[in-house]
């Protein structure tokens, strides 16, 4: 059976297409991850990060030790806090 393709067209409304800000949403989606604390956790990132915010992690060997690992150039850095 053969299925035609039809495009998708906007909604109008008072002859105007609607249009949605895309930059806006997605703008907001890093400002939400930006504004979070960052988890504390207790392994080593072994990960490739999915988003930007994911290229931070914080880490803490269950005792005084806590590290702030970086994900930088496909690889996980590290630096011990104080």
């Amino acid at each position: 059976m053969y299925m035609e393709n039809k495009a998708i067209k906007p909604v109008v409304t008072d002859n105007q297409p609607i249009q949605f800000d895309t930059q806006n949403i997605f703008n907001q989606e890093y400002i939400n991850d930006l504004t979070r604390l960052l988890k504390t956790n207790l392994t080593i990132p072994t990960h490739k990060p999915k988003k930007f915010i994911d290229c931070f992690y914080l880490y803490w060997d269950g005792a005084t030790t806590y590290k702030l690992y970086i994900y930088i150039n496909n690889s996980w850095l590290s630096t011990t806090l104080s």
